[in-house]
């Protein structure tokens, strides 16, 4: 590795990094930090990379061209080999709209701005979840192709006109970078965890290791034992550290320790043993291939929750990176002359995801009946129209857009009924609160009950009493989402209605949130209705509902039902245990108009009852009519004999 020595353990420490991200993304809880082994690649990179640099800079052989083109010949060939292959099989596999999705995932890949794509579709609610594409973990390689880019220009300028400052620069570097990642991680996360400035602190560890240990044989064989305490450290993180914190930093030494102190001792020992070294030798390949493995394994035919396809999955990914890092990475990073044809490759593949980016990809779904989804007329969220949906869920969807001012989110909500009425009932919601408005207003208008609607897509109707004032969201910044929390609180306390409804996604839901609120309603309102969801349909989310339809061979036929599988979630447990804790809390039940034995109603004839995998369109809410009519109607005082039937606080 030009001209610097070869160390098994550090191969070793590769494996001890790539198996825990393997095994975190296979779901086993009892490794909640295993994503972690990212963190330890950050570091082995920064070392490895400042070793070359320096070495090279201290003989004044070092150039730019060569840095790079060695970097192009280490990373590409197989980055390229499997963006190429993924594509292949989304192209064969992935229902159309995803496909465009990916492409434009790829395209970021392949351009080392995979960080920050994610980063900025992390926050788009109605964009494709991070977890369903299978280029998310191109993300921490996008951080380390963009520290290649700038460090290696940094360190020359600081060696060649100050290279007494080099360690000082570095150190101070990481420190900044430390200190944005504590800052950040409390006031902008996302961006915490997916861009390079909040990243540097744990790569320039690995490049101050470099600079100073700069003659590591000499170490005294007397501090071996802190490389094992240092793999320790990292095992512990894996173990205990179940999502990122400062805590990060235990990792971050650990793996300093075994670099600096681990060419003698246990700790060598077990890194150098030729299964774990073989793991690390192919570990940039095993990681390369997991996530597309997993992600994709679906339409693969492999269900992997199940233990026998988890163990096909590993294997696969296995024989994969085996055979991608002989015929692939050794074949190509030795030869002179590839670095043209490599990036030859990489252009025939960028173009390939940039047609799949830029192409319209969508099945016509004109057999369905068009449905109508009433979501911007109720939602208070100052930003968001319907247009920013009508290409991704809300594709073949009539949406109305939202005609209150973008200031009612702080002020009194939507108010439906006779101006200058008091409100008897309020709809507090995020997006399915948002789903069940327009048949909650045509039910509050027949009953000529004024309603005011407080709903916003990500936003919980569960909040703290007081409002917090520094609790910022994906939606709105934290002053508006204070503003946002004191005006629903002020207009219940002023209005103190008979009847308050909450619509939330239950699954998102934590029966410690709910707390503060409901014994709020306690005291300022009178019955509160807490509406069960409807199944969750087994698709991605956000997932167009009739796209998906059409691609699973689901058309519509005049006076049939169709059903799709459903998958059940957690929010059941805590929605049944809430009218057992406040006595003015009721559920109406809703879940069983929408469930068989056959699986979920996503169309009834030409009528389509979801929007997407969770969210119900206004025929689909309007099924629920005869159990929420009455339940309003009863919770109002209004008793009308033989209405209907309502089930209301059980805990089935």
């Amino acid at each position: 590795m030009s001209g610097i020595e070869y160390r098994p353990e550090i191969d070793g420490l590769r494996a001890v990094a790539v198996i825990p991200v393997l095994l975190f993304h296979l779901g086993f809880s009892w490794l909640p930090g295993g994503y972690i082994g990212v963190d330890v690649f950050f570091v082995i990179s920064g070392f490895l990379i400042t070793s070359i640099i320096k070495r090279e800079l201290d003989q004044g052989s070092f150039t730019f061209r060569d840095f790079w083109a060695r970097r192009v010949k280490r990373i590409l060939p197989a980055m390229i080999f499997v963006s190429a292959v993924t594509l292949t099989v989304t192209y064969l596999c992935v229902h159309l709209p995803d496909q465009q999705v990916i492409g434009s995932q790829a395209l970021a890949a392949l351009m080392s701005v995979a960080n920050v794509y994610f980063w900025l579709r992390t926050g788009d609610y109605w964009g494709t979840a991070s977890e369903e594409s299978p280029f998310l973990h191109a993300w921490s390689l996008a951080v380390e192709e963009q520290f290649y880019l700038f460090f290696p220009l940094a360190m020359w300028v600081i060696f060649r006109y100050r290279a007494k400052w080099l360690q000082g620069s570095i150190l101070a570097a990481a420190f900044a970078s430390l200190i944005l990642f504590l800052w950040g991680l409390e006031v902008q996360p996302i961006a915490t965890f997916y861009l390079l400035p909040a990243r540097v602190w744990e790569l320039a560890t690995g490049c101050l290791l470099a600079v100073v240990l700069s003659d590591q044989s000499a170490k005294p064989r007397k501090y071996e034992i802190l490389a094992t305490a240092g793999l320790g450290m990292i095992v512990t993180t894996y173990v205990f550290i179940a999502k990122p914190s400062g805590s990060l930093g235990l990792a971050v030494l650990g793996t300093a320790l075994i670099i600096a102190f681990g060419r003698h001792g246990f700790c060598n020992r077990l890194l150098s043993l030729r299964p774990v070294v073989h793991i690390g030798k192919l570990s940039y390949s095993l990681y390369l291939w997991h996530w597309p493995l997993f992600v994709l394994a679906e339409p693969l035919g492999l269900s992997w929750p199940g233990s026998t396809d988890k163990i096909v999955l590993v294997v696969l990914t296995y024989l994969l990176a085996l055979t991608t890092y002989f015929l692939v990475e050794k074949s190509t990073r030795r030869r002179e002359g590839l670095v043209p044809v490599i990036l030859a490759s990489g252009g025939v593949v960028v173009a390939g995801a940039l047609w799949m980016a830029w192409t319209p990809r969508y099945y016509d779904t004109a057999a369905f009946e068009q449905p109508t989804w009433n979501h911007y007329i109720f939602n208070l969220d100052p930003r968001e129209t319907a247009a920013t949906v009508q290409n991704t869920v809300g594709r073949g969807v009539n949406i109305p857009p939202g005609s209150h001012a973008l200031s009612a989110y702080k002020e009194q909500g939507i108010i439906e009924g006779p101006a200058g009425s008091t409100p008897k009932m309020v709809v507090l919601g995020d997006s399915h609160g948002l789903m069940w408005s327009e048949t909650l207003r045509k039910i509050a208008r027949e009953e000529g009950v004024t309603t005011a609607f407080f709903s916003m897509g990500g936003i919980s109707p569960f909040l703290s009493i007081p409002p917090l004032t520094s609790q910022s969201s994906e939606r709105l910044t934290a002053e508006e989402k204070l503003e946002f929390d004191r005006a629903r609180l002020r207009c219940i306390s002023d209005w103190k209605p008979k009847v308050v409804v909450i619509s939330c996604y239950w699954d998102t839901i934590e029966s410690g949130e709910t707390t503060e609120l409901l014994k709020f309603l306690e005291t300022y309102s009178g019955k509160v209705l807490l509406l069960e969801d409807p199944p969750v349909l087994n698709m991605g989310d956000n997932q167009n509902a009739m796209q998906v339809a059409y691609f699973k061979g689901l058309l519509p036929v005049a006076g049939q039902k169709q059903y799709l599988d459903s998958v059940d979630g957690d929010g059941q447990a805590v929605l049944n245990s809430l009218p057992k804790r406040h006595h003015n809390v009721s559920v109406v039940r809703v879940r069983d108009l929408y469930q068989s034995e056959s699986g979920a109603l996503l169309m009834d004839g030409k009528r389509i009852v979801y929007i997407d995998n969770d969210h119900l369109t206004e025929f689909g809410a309007s099924l629920a009519i005869p159990r929420l009519r009455p339940a309003i109607r009863k919770a109002l005082g209004i008793d009308v004999p033989g209405e209907g039937n309502v089930e209301l606080g059980s805990s089935q």
